[in-house]
């Protein structure tokens, strides 16, 4: 993801633009997750059941099928995603402990130990940590963002005390840095902003008066 600097940029602000960029890329990785089938996917991972006395992880008896791998075409459901279960004697309690982590429709497919998993309608509450989940990789990106800022300020720093670089291009070099951070900042927040309206929909709402101008700002783009 590019931002849109209209300077030219010294080797410094260049470094730290390139570092900037990646951090956005990684945001939009990031927030693609939140609320999309691998995040529903997830939560098996967290799954726990009792097998032969032990405290086990439904990982350890089953996987996620990956659909580009999956040669059962008759069996692909776009709200819906498929498990193997490695031991057939486990498959019925594998499905019960599924259904008591909130996954109410889940089958076994005939003759096999392949089982399907509806993904269900996300309550309001896992809206709201769908929304709450967006909002920390927002800080989290913002926070990676002021470190860029900050060690590329102190590269400068540092250069100018050997005398490495002068003055004069130290000082453009800062203004540089404040920009892209200042440009990044925003684009992070606009983009967790137009996520977390798509998550909640008609149940979201503002919480400050920033929000509402990056809101305005969002409805022009």
């Amino acid at each position: 993801m590019k931002l849109d600097i209209d300077t030219p940029l010294d080797s410094y602000s260049l470094a730290a633009m390139a570092r900037t960029e990646d951090i956005l890329g990684f945001l939009v990785d990031d927030l693609n997750v939140v609320g999309s089938k691998d995040a529903f996917k997830n939560i098996l991972y967290g799954v726990r059941l009792i097998v032969e006395g032990k405290n086990r992880r439904l990982s350890d008896f089953s996987e996620i099928i990956n659909e580009d791998e999956d040669e059962d075409k008759n069996n692909k459901l776009e709200d819906s995603f498929k498990i193997n279960v490695f031991r057939e004697n486990l498959i019925e309690d594998v499905i019960s402990i599924i259904k008591q982590n909130g996954f109410k429709q889940v089958n076994r497919i005939k003759n096999s130990t392949h089982i399907i998993i509806k993904i269900p309608e996300p309550t309001q509450n896992q809206l709201n940590e769908f929304a709450g989940e967006t909002k920390r990789i927002e800080r989290s990106a913002i926070s990676r963002i002021a470190r860029i800022k900050s060690d590329a300020i102190q590269r400068i720093k540092a250069a100018l005390e050997r005398e490495y670089i002068e003055p004069h291009v130290a000082v453009p070099a800062k203004a540089h840095l404040e920009n892209i951070q200042q440009s990044a900042v925003s684009e992070i927040r606009l983009i967790s902003l137009k996520k977390r309206k798509s998550l909640l929909g008609r149940f979201f709402s503002y919480s400050d008066d920033e929000e509402k101008k990056l809101g305005k700002k969002l409805e022009k783009s």
